[in-house]
């Protein structure tokens, strides 16, 4: 018997649509959570996938840079006019995390339900991600697209050390049965996202320089 600890607690969540997208799908408790599937990027029908590559510079090592990809919050890193954090789930430790707890870092499983915020506040829409790989020695992450979106693919960010700087590089391969959508409407939206979030993570590295 499941007791009130099993169940996700949708008066702790901000966005209509990342609880519709969870009702809709029958995604109620931790085990519901747990269940859920990833489509990675399937390299045996890669001729469907598009490519999306974008890349920022940051001032920092890439020691503390990366340091800063791995602890700084999803609360942080999705709270822009854009996108916004609704909850995550973390197939490691069976928890959900909601906007006002507290974050120990990035591992593989988490799962993150994200609100997007399109058109200038006339359209919402409720995606989620996982976190499928941190590779410590390449400096990388991997984040693939949840079942039941309308995106199939994977993002990779990878850091690079240039001088004194460093390169922060956030690939896309991502498909969905709309080709209008692939080509005219996730390129833009995404890379504004993308900047949301590269950006959060420049500005916590810069508050940290001068507190």
């Amino acid at each position: 018997m499941e007791n009130s600890t099993d169940k996700i607690d949708f008066s702790r969540i901000g966005q209509e649509k990342v609880k519709k997208l969870l009702r809709e799908n029958g995604l109620n408790t931790l085990r519901d959570l747990s269940n859920l599937k990833s489509f990675c990027y399937d390299q045996t029908d890669g001729k469907r996938y598009h490519k999306h590559i974008k890349s920022f510079l940051i001032d920092g090592d890439i020691n503390t840079v990366w340091n800063a990809y791995k602890t700084i919050s999803p609360q942080e890193t999705r709270n822009g006019s854009m996108v916004s954090f609704g909850l995550m789930y973390s197939r490691r430790t069976n928890e959900i995390m909601y906007t006002s707890d507290s974050y120990s870092g990035i591992k593989e499983g988490q799962i993150i339900f994200l609100n997007l915020n399109l058109f200038g506040n006339i359209v919402h829409l409720a995606v989620g991600h996982e976190i499928i790989e941190v590779r410590e020695r390449e400096k990388t992450i991997i984040i693939c697209y949840l079942q039941n979106g309308a995106t199939r693919g994977t993002q990779l960010i990878h850091l690079k050390e240039t001088g004194d700087q460093t390169e922060v590089i956030h690939e896309t391969w991502y498909r969905s049965n709309s080709l209008f959508r692939d080509k005219i409407l996730y390129p833009g939206f995404h890379e504004k996202g993308l900047i949301e979030f590269h950006e959060n993570v420049k500005r916590k590295i810069e508050d940290y320089k001068l507190s």
